[in-house]
């Protein structure tokens, strides 16, 4: 069982939650509990909803911190350091790229650019084209990596 998979079987324990009660909190069949408390790493929309409920990301990936944040704790640092593991672990889950680490720096500057353009005035915000060619771009340059 690797450190992920012990992470998300003390989370269900945490809850006092058996494997086919976690299930359906987490809207998976049961295999899919069983296969995350074994080795598979979770979907984004489980870890979407693990996230939603508290539980630290960056602790579930690497075993840094506490299993859940405080309201004082979430920060944009810890957000951005958070996003930059699960990019990294879907990459690896989807085996979308050579070299992760690159996907997940990829994946940041892409999420960067698209939060400083999105926080600026409708009126001053590059078209939607523009965001599918920096996208379209990102992927190309991972492809020749």
């Amino acid at each position: 069982m690797s450190k992920i998979a012990q992470r998300f079987s003390e989370i269900r324990k945490s809850l006092e939650l058996t494997q086919k009660q976690f299930a359906h909190q987490l809207d998976v069949s049961i295999g899919s509990v069983q296969g995350y408390e074994r080795d598979q790493i979770p979907k984004g929309d489980v870890l979407k909803k693990l996230s939603d409920w508290g539980y630290d990301l960056n602790w579930f990936f690497t075993g840094v911190g506490e299993m859940r944040l405080g309201a004082d704790v979430r920060s944009v640092a810890l957000n951005r350091k958070v996003a930059w593991n699960v990019a990294y672990y879907l990459c690896k889950r989807m085996d979308a790229a050579r070299d992760p680490n690159q996907f997940a720096d990829t994946f940041m500057e892409v999420l960067d650019w698209m939060v400083d353009n999105y926080s600026k005035p409708k009126e001053e915000q590059a078209p939607a084209e523009m965001t599918a060619q920096i996208i379209d771009f990102a992927m190309l340059r991972l492809d020749a990596g």
